[in-house]
């Protein structure tokens, strides 16, 4: 299993949110760029402690409440058992969706369809094996309205052979009006600034609302992060999302921001800090 980030803070601030997103949205059709395990057996470390055992840890309503939280109890986190982001649309949406998942590795790819069949949705979910930014922005890929894309690069400007980056995806996600979540890490204040940038122009040229909202650490600055406790920043950028969608995001960052006030990771002061952006040219 290549997968060793599991449950850390990247991935609370995909999931979280993410759970409630698809209760709230109701897509017809879940694509997922990078699915990786629908589950994970963890290991006790500080990444581990810093990301989901923390908020599990802090006996906190608002977390308690979370479509996020139930998930993962019904699927074994407290015997370590960490529920990944395919078993996590899965539980929330069940029979009322189709599924896409896309990979490189086929491994992970056979957990997930075990998993399905597990649920009794082995006829609603299709694997597909090999990179997912060619799959996704070829002309005979089609999605509308009624979709949703979930995109979870660690860097988005990576591009592949064909010179496409997981930004492509983004930008026909927002031409075919689908529901689009973009996860996005970054290492650095200016990678920070750098997407912000990508962000604001895209929504410039096609004249569209896109929301972001971002964690980092304090610690952070223009060319680095003396620490990393799973990934020094990361963000989600939206677009066509419902206004009950973009309100469950600005409350679960409130809670993240809350959490993690006065953090420490091994000694080191790792507050994180949030922020959100609206970037509109309607």
């Amino acid at each position: 299993m290549p997968y060793n980030h599991a449950s850390e803070i990247g991935d609370v601030w995909k999931h979280l949110p993410l759970c409630e997103i698809l209760k709230i949205e109701k897509p017809l059709t879940y694509h997922e760029s990078n699915s990786a395990y629908s589950g994970y057996t963890l290991s006790i470390s500080p990444r581990v402690e810093y990301g989901v055992l923390k908020l599990l840890g802090l006996n906190n309503d608002v977390f308690m409440n979370s479509e996020y939280y139930h998930v993962l109890k019904r699927n074994g986190i407290d015997n370590l058992r960490y529920t990944g982001s395919p078993g996590l649309a899965m539980e929330v949406l069940s029979n009322r969706a189709q599924y896409y998942f896309h990979d490189i590795e086929r491994e992970a790819l056979e957990d997930v369809e075990a998993f399905a069949q597990e649920k009794g949705l082995s006829d609603f979910v299709k694997t597909i094996c090999g990179d997912s930014i060619c799959a996704f922005t070829d002309n005979n890929y089609v999605f509308g309205k009624d979709d949703f894309l979930f995109l979870d690069p660690y860097t988005p400007f990576d591009v592949n052979d064909i010179n496409l980056s997981f930004f492509d995806i983004f930008t026909k996600g927002i031409a075919r009006r689908s529901k689009t979540l973009l996860w996005y890490g970054y290492e650095s204040l200016s990678g920070q600034k750098h997407i912000f940038e990508c962000l604001e122009h895209l929504s410039k040229e096609h004249k569209v609302e896109i929301w972001s909202f971002d964690i980092w650490l304090k610690s952070m600055n223009t060319h680095g992060c003396e620490i990393n406790p799973g990934v020094p920043g990361c963000g989600l950028a939206c677009v066509h999302l419902s206004k009950g969608s973009i309100n469950i995001m600005k409350k679960y960052l409130s809670l993240i921001e809350s959490c993690y006030m006065d953090a420490t990771y091994c000694g080191h002061d790792a507050t994180l800090l949030t922020k959100i952006n609206t970037f509109t040219h309607l």
